[in-house]
């Protein structure tokens, strides 16, 4: 009778003494570093764009401004901690926003105080 070794796998044996193989996903490494935020930088230059149009349209200056000073002033923070970018975007907000609120704030404290001094001049006597 022929004895035949019926072999159960279809690998092939292997040389004790060679390295199994074995597959490593590749590792990507970032070359570029981090990239600086200038949410609050392009936050303050918009929103110092639309105070003196649209907050004269719609009486919105005043928080529109107030919105493009503080987050021009954080931008500008961020930008010299080294952590943002946009320092002239938030410059410009904080200027826009400033010079808005100090102009209508003029504007509507002289019609105010016009207005006063006209409603004193109004005799009342019937």
């Amino acid at each position: 009778m022929d004895c035949k070794v019926i072999c159960m796998s279809n690998i092939p044996p292997q040389n004790p003494y060679q390295q199994p193989v074995t597959f490593a996903v590749p590792q990507m490494q970032s070359q570029m570093p981090p990239q600086k935020d200038q949410t609050l930088a392009i936050v303050a230059l918009i929103t110092g764009i639309l105070s003196p149009t649209l907050g004269l349209l719609c009486c919105m200056f005043i928080p529109l401004s107030l919105v493009a000073l503080i987050t021009g002033l954080l931008g500008m923070q961020k930008v010299s901690k080294g952590t943002g970018e946009g320092y002239g975007m938030a410059l410009t907000g904080v200027i826009l926003g400033g010079g808005t609120l100090l102009l209508y704030g003029a504007v509507f404290a002289f019609f105010f105080f016009s207005a006063q001094s006209d409603f004193n001049d109004i005799n009342f006597d019937f």
